[in-house]
């Protein structure tokens, strides 16, 4: 896993390519957590600055990303590549909505859509204007494929790659593709095809882990990367025994900071219980 400030260029271009991205986003304190995915990215998504961009959110039965972002400005927006080399990216953002009806909502959509030949979208009700202040990528070895030899060359595919196995893809340069053969490759015979055949499971996550249990380092890998959140928070308990660290005592610390962190919520509790003693005192209901 890396972080980063903003995004760089290379990641930009990155993220351009991908056909679909997700948005995580969560009230303050109710039960639901809210997941989207997005399609038409080359037409609703930009990227305006290397710590900003934007999307348009089309006409649907729900909106929840929107009173999210009324309500907290929480927002993180997950690109991952289906291609051969793998990779999760993570945009957390502080977002804002301009609605349909702002001074700014047509500019913005243009700009959005300027490499695209689209020019009007029926159904746009916002824009969420998304301001990045981190930027994380991982490995992204459990998430599948499309199968390789659809698009690509044996040698083009497997040069570099972790875990790659000599013969796994099919050559799509000067010889016939037996497509129906290549999408059957991994499902039970006789089943009907369906938009899920052209996935594959990837190589890597099982070959990495492999080595990690070989060489009887796992648990240490995740003493090092698994003890804790990016925010601090206490992760995995095996992973902090490891670490000897005392579990009730950080999770004491994590509990103490979580409750210092509702300053609004102690700041009302204290003048509320400055104003019952006034009342108590005024209507002579103390003892004295």
């Amino acid at each position: 896993m890396k972080l980063y400030d903003s995004l760089t260029d290379e990641l930009a271009s990155w993220i351009r390519q991908q056909p679909v991205f997700f948005t995580g986003s969560a009230s303050t304190h109710g039960p639901h957590i809210n997941v989207s995915p997005k399609g038409l990215a080359d037409s609703h998504f930009a990227i305006l600055s290397p710590n900003r961009c934007a999307y348009i959110d089309r006409m649907g039965s729900g909106c929840e990303t929107i009173s999210h972002s009324y309500e907290n400005g929480r927002l993180c927006l997950m690109f991952m590549s289906f291609g051969p080399t793998p990779r999760i990216l993570r945009l957390f953002c502080r977002s804002s909505i301009v609605e349909w009806d702002s001074p700014r909502f047509e500019e913005l959509v243009r700009t959005i859509a300027q490499a695209s030949p689209r020019t009007a979208f029926d159904g746009a009700r916002a824009v969420i204007v998304c301001d990045i202040w981190q930027v994380q990528t991982s490995c992204g070895f459990g998430v599948p494929r499309v199968k390789r030899g659809i698009y690509a060359a044996d040698k083009e595919d497997h040069d570099g790659e972790l875990g790659a196995k000599t013969g796994d893809a099919h050559n799509t340069g000067d010889t016939a593709v037996d497509m129906e053969k290549l999408l059957r490759e991994g499902h039970v015979g006789g089943q009907k095809l369906t938009e899920l055949c052209v996935f594959e499971e990837r190589p890597q996550l099982d070959y990495w882990a492999g080595i990690m249990v070989s060489k009887n380092t796992a648990l240490k890998y995740q003493a090092k990367h698994n003890a804790r959140s990016i925010d601090g928070l206490p992760g995995m308990k095996t992973a902090r025994r490891e670490n000897n660290e005392v579990l009730w005592l950080g999770d004491a610390a994590a509990y103490l900071r979580r409750t210092s962190a509702e300053k609004v919520s102690v700041a009302v509790g204290f003048l509320l219980g400055v104003l019952f003693y006034f009342i108590v005192g005024a209507l002579n209901l103390v003892p004295r």
